[in-house]
């Protein structure tokens, strides 16, 4: 499954392209006790339109810990919370 997504990022929009393989990568490497900080940025840098890429890294580099709160965003958008209830 693809997905584009577009954030708004302080007065930028930003569109992400993400693909189930990338999403499973960043809950993966999550899941393993790794930097957090490191897969979160993976995964919104590889997702990120290539004509953008320059103005994310910049968007990056002066906002320590974006890429948490943007992966979440792209996270919660990507496969949302499902409501599910065991039957007995």
């Amino acid at each position: 499954m693809n997905k584009n997504i577009t954030l708004t990022i302080g007065k930028q929009d930003f569109t992400f392209a993400v693909n189930t393989q990338d999403h499973n990568d960043f809950v993966d490497a999550a899941a393993r006790g790794g930097s957090l900080t490191a897969a979160a940025h993976n995964f919104a840098v590889r997702a990120i339109e290539s004509d953008q890429k320059e103005d994310f890294k910049k968007l990056l580099e002066n906002s320590p810990g974006a890429e948490l709160q943007i992966a979440g965003a792209l996270k919660e958008e990507f496969s949302p919370v499902l409501e599910i209830a065991i039957k007995k």
